[in-house]
């Protein structure tokens, strides 16, 4: 299938399937202005994360790539008031456009956002031996994924 295909979709699914979000779409129009480049996921892949948590009934969920905190605010949404989000930046000028973002949302509370490179972060986490994280969205650098994911197996629970 062409890209145009699957963008004619997540179009579809977004102008049918999902109500407006004044707060998603302040993050994603504070990101565009920011400069951060364009490349969050969609709000239909976001209402998809944000489902996989909730019918996972994930209580703490890592993601790897923050950019403008868009992906974040789905999962957050997701978690319950003892939730927790652990997410990964290296840019430091995304990770400000993130919080700032999340503080809008009302998720400051439930989401940590960490600066850095993300191999240096993941081996810190692992370091600390964290409670098991029950969800890990990967969406960083592509050529890193394969670290990233390893790292990942190792912070999470069994059958997250």
């Amino acid at each position: 299938m062409s890209d145009d295909v699957w963008s004619e979709v997540d179009r579809y699914v977004a102008d049918h399937l999902l109500g407006d979000d004044p707060v998603l779409d302040a993050a994603l129009a504070d990101s565009a202005a920011a400069g951060l480049p364009a490349i969050a996921v969609s709000p239909p892949q976001g209402k998809l994360l944000h489902l996989l948590a909730r019918v996972h009934g994930a209580r703490r969920i890592l993601e790897v790539g923050t950019l403008g905190g868009y992906s974040t605010i789905w999962l957050a949404r997701a978690l319950g008031e003892d939730g927790r989000v652990v997410t990964l930046e290296l840019d430091p000028g995304y990770a400000a456009t993130a919080r700032a973002n999340v503080e809008r949302a009302g998720l400051a509370g439930l989401i940590e956002i960490r600066v850095g490179d993300a191999h240096e972060s993941l081996a810190a986490l692992i370091a600390e031996a964290p409670e098991p994280f029950d969800m890990v969205f990967i969406d960083a650098d592509k050529q890193s994924t394969p670290e990233y994911f390893t790292a990942a197996l190792e912070l999470s629970r069994p059958g997250g």
